[in-house]
């Protein structure tokens, strides 16, 4: 079913608006998201779900005090890459025009985040379809609240230019390996530096397609997985269920297992590697 779901999910993502129209309930789950994330930014699963505001704001107010729990801590700290799957640093893809401290701190803060989506998307879609069986958060229990933004993290965008030749063949192959719906922003970020994005790419890009980067997919998503079965979840009646759960394993299934290997893979190219969350 899963799968079926990310696929209705592919299909689905594009035709959602950037920007939603939003309802003052979903624009303050908006605002709290980056806080207890420890981001400076909104990852777009929440944006998406922000189109079925009856499933998302009921579903963060229930899962919010679980985010904070040691349990939640626990579970997020096996979701690891296998030190195997990494490449060595390559210090030729620093060039005179790449800020490397920039692309560094960037991709740790999107690395560092991945498991906590991951872990999070996974008992949000359990939530929907464990048929009675899970455990449910209540909206309400104790927690320890927003954590605030990590001091080091930072928020990179895409600057807006039309992509060389060169850096949208590149584009593409990374979507079309991954099977994603669109190329994501951080990709898209990191192409501020052209250079950098083709250079990292010719290297991340065999790697993607290889058996051992498979593997590990399946099994951070199996870990994941097994952790949701046991945390509560937010266990929600919504008339967009079969939305919300398209959507969540789309991200779940195709789009923070790559991000999560693939940040990990620049990391390791920039020599970066205590920042990378591994095995």
């Amino acid at each position: 079913m899963e799968r079926n779901d990310a696929g209705r999910g592919a299909v689905l993502l594009p035709t959602l608006p950037a920007k939603p129209e939003l309802t003052p309930e979903a624009a303050g789950v908006l605002e709290e998201v980056p806080g207890y994330l420890g981001v400076p930014f909104v990852s777009p699963v929440f944006l998406a779900l922000a189109n079925w505001p009856d499933y998302l704001v009921p579903a963060w107010n229930a899962f919010k005090p679980v985010i904070g729990s040691p349990e939640f801590a626990e579970a997020v700290a096996r979701l690891r890459v296998p030190a195997g799957l990494l490449p060595a640093p390559d210090p030729s893809l620093l060039t005179d025009d790449t800020d490397t401290d920039l692309i560094r701190r960037y991709t740790t803060t999107f690395h560092q985040l991945l498991p906590e989506l991951l872990l999070l998307t996974s008992c949000w879609y359990r939530g929907l379809t464990a048929d009675g069986s899970a455990s449910a958060a209540r909206p309400g229990a104790p927690g320890p609240g927003p954590r605030g933004i990590r001091p080091d993290a930072v928020n990179v965008t895409p600057d807006g230019t039309t992509p060389t030749p060169e850096l949208a063949r590149v584009y593409e192959e990374i979507r079309a390996t991954h099977d994603h719906p669109r190329v994501l922003s951080f990709y898209r970020a990191l192409g501020n530096w052209p250079g950098f994005m083709t250079g990292a790419w010719e290297r991340l890009g065999p790697i993607a397609c290889g058996a051992r980067y498979a593997a590990a997919r399946e099994e951070v998503l199996a870990t994941a997985a097994a952790a949701a079965a046991v945390l509560p979840v937010p266990v929600i009646d919504t008339a967009a269920a079969e939305e919300a759960r398209s959507i969540l394993a789309l991200f779940r299934g195709r789009l923070i297992p790559a991000l999560l290997l693939d940040t990990a893979a620049v990391l390791a190219l920039l020599g970066e590697t205590d920042a990378i969350v591994s095995a």
